[in-house]
């Protein structure tokens, strides 16, 4: 069946919906890009056209002159007439309260969809004469063979009103048919007062199906059984409507679906730090340190989220970590895929970012750990060489000697748990810390100092001497690469 629709242009999201849903048929809609004598011309052409004539109702389109005019043409003409109610709290026209409509005032779902496609699948089997509330087949009444008119003394009063009461689709309707009649007023900018309207039309519109989408997802997460469902609508929501949530979903959603780490309770107590043949003893207070480094899936969160990497808020921390991400302002792939594989090539600015993200996201204050903590977590109470023991092990770690060359799942080795419990932590990835040392730098031909970071851990890459629980590197924090990652700690 070939179909006409008829919209208000502030519904023109929903439009495009139903245009799609009804793709097995001819369909035809006016984009609204003009209001002159040629559109007009056009409009009258595809209402001969058509066989059907489907009325998207909402408040705008039932008090639209030239929706209302668009209607009494085609039922004029005798064509099928598809009523849709799109925006609940409209009111029915008298002339359409006779004819069963389609309800999708709730969303384009199932019911809704059938309903519609059912009575255009029966009115294909009826003449036009016969269609539910049509009239018989007349000629073009005189009165439609021109374009709606406007009073050019009074246009600007009405189209100032009409932005007033927030009519938006009616303010660009006037104003663009002002214009295209050459009307120019003396001291009033028209194109500047158009630019006005269309701005705040398409404000509304994008508010109007952000209302639309919004309502069934508020429906999902109300209710426990469907609460995590809503919540992943939600978080697919934010791509598309990033400032709309006037119910403070938000909150509630982003909370849940955070890739919050598994933690585990460090005890308050001593570690042994050696320095330059020194032996320094630090008395830690008890943190949590998460229980695996970060995981590709964990930063990833990060990286796409509406608010995540690409926040200049989250790289504050120094100007240089500012710096630093205005000349990167894209992360580096991970090396090696896999949801529960370490993230690699991050840098220590990378890492804090991400802590600065999930701490605000969660309300915890996330870090990355400080060396001592690290170390602690990594011993215990003893000064165990490996988390485990004394003894090196190569089936409880992922090292050089184990000859696998990559990164592993984090979760692969429970016999290299540290005695809380803190899996990963010899070879696989090398793990920044927190903890810094002014190092020397070459810069032409006297060395600078400048700030480095200390790793801890070992990697796939490293022997089994530089997975002990002391030793440690010394890194620039730009510095990225495919063995190096971080793990947090909550204080």
């Amino acid at each position: 069946m070939k179909l006409f629709i008829s919209y208000a242009r502030v519904d023109k999201p929903v439009c495009t919906q139903i245009v799609e849903m009804l793709e097995v048929h001819e369909v035809w809609y006016d984009h609204r890009l003009h209001a002159g004598q040629k559109w007009w011309e056009e409009i009258l052409r595809h209402l001969t056209w058509c066989d059907g004539f489907v009325y998207l109702l909402s408040r705008e389109s039932v008090a639209s002159e030239y929706c209302k005019q668009e209607f009494e043409i085609a039922q004029s003409l005798g064509k099928h007439i598809f009523p849709v109610l799109i925006h609940g709290g409209t009111t029915i026209p008298d002339a359409l309260r006779e004819i069963q409509h389609a309800d999708f005032s709730s969303g384009l779902d199932v019911r809704a969809v059938k309903q519609l496609l059912s009575a255009i699948y029966v009115a294909e089997k009826l003449p036009l004469a016969v269609a539910a509330g049509a009239m018989p087949a007349v000629t073009l009444p005189p009165q439609a063979a021109r374009a709606p008119e406007v009073d050019t003394s009074t246009v600007i009063d009405e189209a100032a009103e009409a932005l007033d009461n927030g009519d938006f689709d009616k303010a660009v309707f006037l104003l663009k048919r002002a214009r295209e009649t050459g009307y120019e007023p003396r001291f009033i900018d028209l194109k500047a007062v158009l630019q006005e309207a269309e701005i705040a039309l398409e404000r509304q519109a994008y508010l109007r199906e952000a209302e639309r989408e919004y309502r069934p997802i508020v429906a999902l997460i109300k209710r426990q059984r469907t609460f995590q469902l809503g919540c992943k609508a939600f978080q697919s929501f934010r791509q598309s409507f990033p400032d709309y949530d006037p119910d403070g979903l938000a909150a509630v959603a982003t909370s849940h679906l955070l890739p919050l780490p598994d933690w585990c309770s460090i005890k308050a107590g001593e570690v042994v730090i050696e320095r330059d043949k020194r032996r320094i003893i630090y008395h830690l207070d008890a943190y949590k340190m998460s229980k695996y480094p970060v995981t590709n899936q964990q930063f990833q969160a990060f990286v796409t989220a509406v608010d995540g990497y690409s926040n200049p808020k989250w790289w504050e921390s120094t100007p240089e970590m500012c710096e630093w991400h205005k000349q990167h302002p894209e992360p580096l792939d991970s090396k090696f895929a896999g949801d529960d594989y370490p993230r690699v090539n991050v840098c220590y600015f990378e890492a804090v970012a991400y802590c600065a993200w999930l701490s605000d996201k969660s309300g915890m204050k996330i870090t990355l750990p400080t060396e001592q903590q690290w170390q602690r977590a990594a011993q215990g109470d003893s000064e165990y060489r490996y988390p485990w023991g004394n003894h090196f092990d190569k089936t409880r770690c992922n090292t050089q000697e184990a000859a696998i060359r990559m990164t592993t799942p984090v979760n692969k080795y429970p016999l290299g748990a540290s005695p809380y419990g803190v899996m990963d932590m010899a070879g696989n990835i090398w793990e920044w810390t927190q903890t810094n040392q002014m190092s020397q730098k070459a810069n032409g031909s006297s060395p600078a100092p400048h700030l480095t970071y200390i790793v801890k851990g070992g990697s796939y890459m490293g022997s089994q001497e530089r997975a002990r629980n002391t030793f440690y590197f010394k890194l620039d924090p730009v510095y990225r690469y495919h063995t190096i990652g971080f793990r947090v700690v909550m204080g």
